[in-house]
Parts: structure tokens; sequence; C-alpha cells
């Protein structure tokens, strides 16, 4: 997801790829870099030329496009947290437990009893008490779709169909397989689903 310089100035970096503005579990945000993407911009303008970006580089630090405008993008460069932050992270944040449970899918256990999986950077199924609450975090992809049916519990089904993504609970009587007559609830990010 980020991009690692290797050297100085490290033309690589043309190739990061969009982040967002979401904190990225294991990688700190140490500074930010207004730069033109259009290649007309002049040196002593507000946004950075990417020549001028590029003499910012710096070999061993990440980077990822935060923001893209039409002429220009805001692009982050991030420092890797060493493994005793991260553990100090962990306990100031109550979490209980972390660890990958699939490819790019992270499984993180609170104190309190809550969990949540994030995919990538966004937290797609929280569990809160006996709340479930869903996320795409605007990714309302195939993986995604993958894992919620993969996470949630086995009676709720999620499916696309035409175009839109449907939940369904299958201990509802009107619960119909996939077929013509759909008859589940469309998806929404911040829905709620109860245990």
């Amino acid at each position: 997801m980020l991009y690692k310089a290797k050297i100085d100035g490290d033309i690589g970096v043309k190739g990061c790829k969009m982040v967002g503005n979401r904190e990225i579990y294991g990688y700190e945000l140490t500074k930010t870099f207004f730069v033109d993407n259009s290649g007309w911009g002049n040196s002593g303008e507000s946004a950075l030329t990417f020549n001028s970006f590029l003499n910012e580089v710096k070999a061993g630090k990440y980077y990822g496009i935060k923001e893209a405008g039409q002429f220009q993008v805001y692009i982050g460069e991030y420092r890797k947290k060493a493994i005793g932050e991260l553990k100090a992270e962990k306990i100031d944040n109550g979490i209980l437990s972390s660890k990958k449970i699939k490819n790019n899918t992270r499984l993180t256990v609170y104190n309190n009893g809550d969990k949540t999986i994030r995919l990538h950077s966004t937290d797609i199924i929280q569990f809160k008490g006996d709340k479930i609450i869903l996320n795409s975090g605007g990714w309302d992809t195939v993986t995604t779709r993958s894992r919620f049916n993969e996470f949630l519990p086995d009676y709720y089904s999620i499916i696309r169909s035409k175009g839109i993504t449907y939940i369904f609970d299958k201990r509802d009587e009107q619960f119909l397989r996939y077929s013509d007559k759909i008859k589940g609830i469309k998806f929404f990010d911040g829905m709620e689903l109860t245990i």
C-alpha cells in the first residue's frame, strides 16, 4: 500500500498509491507534501514541482497519496513504527490482541470484549456488544464483500446484484435465496446489525 523509498530521490515514488487520510496501522505520518501532478507547475508556486518533491524523498521513508485533485496531490511521508511502539499503543488503546487473519486483514480484540476486522486501513466490521457495524470505507469490492461473508455470523449473507449490494438475515422468515426477486436490505456504510 505505501511505497518505501529505496534511495534518496527515488523516482519510484511516482507510482505510490492512494491511501487516503486514514491512520495506517504500524505507520506514523511525519510530513505532508503538496505536489503539482500536471507537469506544468513552476518553482515558486505553492505546489512543489515533481523534481522539487523528489529532492525531499528520503531513503527508508514510506509514501502514499492522501488526497488528489485535478492538478495537485497531497503526498504523505510515513515512518514505520518500531515493535515496542506498537505494543505500547496496544496497551494505551485497550487492545488485548491484534493479529493478521487473512491477506491485508487484521482482527483486533479489545479489553472490553469489542472486536474489529480491518481490511487495509478500514475497520470493515466492528463487533460492539450486541451490535455489528459494517463499513466498506467507500470500497464496496469483491474482497470487502468476501470478508463480510466470511467473518459475519452465518445467518448474514451479502450479495451484489445489478450493481447494488444487499444484505440478508437468514433468521428472517422473508429471507429468499438469490433470485430475480431480491428481498434483502441495501447495504450502506455505517449500517448496524444485531448479533
